[in-house]
Formats: structure tokens, C-alpha cells, sequence
């Protein structure tokens, strides 16, 4: 039986389950970057991870095209920030990209997102804050936790 284990939670499931979603919020932050108040609009920097199975012959680059095309047939609103960029990992290689959509409340929520394909998954793994100052300020820790992907 598959066990899956993630710092203090483990959950034994049956073998044809699969894992395919995984959410790690950070701290409750108001748009300026302080503590939440009272009348802050609040924000939880996250990081979303999915795996989904896919054909032996689909790369990182096709799958990001995919996602984007699939984004934008539902209407949301993406734009890249950043160029590609291939990066190493410690069991192969990974695509990072950056980009900033318009949350359901009209924030602009900039994402730094890693692509691996091993052995016939796709892991996606997104990182998000709030464009500007706050997402600057959780860059490298951003970029530290995406490499650290095994």
C-alpha cells in the first residue's frame, strides 16, 4: 500500500490511488507586507504542488504550453514576468518560469513555477505571493525551496 509522508502527516492509501496534489501555506500578510490589521486585504504565500501522468515523449516546455493554453481558454488572466529558464536539480533537469495572473479579487499574484518530468509525471510546483515588494522579498527563499526538489 502506498504511504505518503509530508513533515507530521502520513496517510496509507490503496495502491491504484495516486498523489496528485500538495499545498504548503506560509504566513497571513496584508498588501503592504506587515502583519495582518484589520483592514488589510490578506494574503497566504503558498506553494502548490501537482503531479499528473503523461506520455513518455511530452517535455517541461510542452507541458508549461499546455498549462498556458489551457489558462487562457478559461479566461484567466497570465502574463510571463520572466524568460524560461532551464535548471538543475539534484535528479536531473527542471523548468523555472515566473509569471503574474490577477487573482479572483483583482490582486496581481506573481507565481514562480517549476516543471519535471521524471519518469512519466509532470510536477508542477508553484510558488506564490503578491506582485511586487512581498514576492520580491520571498524570491530566493521561493527559488530555494523549488531546487530543493527531488
Amino acid at each position: 500500500m502506498p504511504s505518503v509522508t509530508i513533515g507530521p502527516f502520513t496517510l496509507d492509501a490503496p495502491p491504484e490511488w495516486t498523489l496528485s496534489t500538495v499545498i504548503l501555506a506560509g504566513p497571513v500578510e496584508d498588501s503592504a507586507g506587515d502583519s495582518l490589521t484589520a483592514d488589510a486585504t490578506p494574503f497566504q504565500m503558498n506553494l502548490v504542488a501537482t503531479m499528473e501522468r503523461v506520455d513518455d515523449e511530452v517535455t517541461a516546455e510542452d507541458y508549461v504550453d499546455r498549462q498556458v493554453a489551457g489558462l487562457r481558454s478559461v479566461g484567466v488572466s497570465r502574463r510571463g514576468a520572466k524568460e524560461a529558464e532551464t535548471v538543475q536539480l539534484s535528479d536531473g533537469e527542471g523548468l523555472l518560469t515566473e509569471q503574474v495572473i490577477k487573482g479572483q479579487t483583482g490582486e496581481r499574484v506573481r507565481q514562480m513555477q517549476l516543471v519535471a518530468i521524471k519518469h512519466g509525471v509532470a510536477y508542477t510546483l508553484i510558488c506564490s505571493h503578491l506582485d511586487g515588494p512581498l514576492f520580491e522579498n520571498s524570491r530566493a527563499t521561493f527559488r530555494r525551496m523549488l531546487l530543493s526538489f527531488k
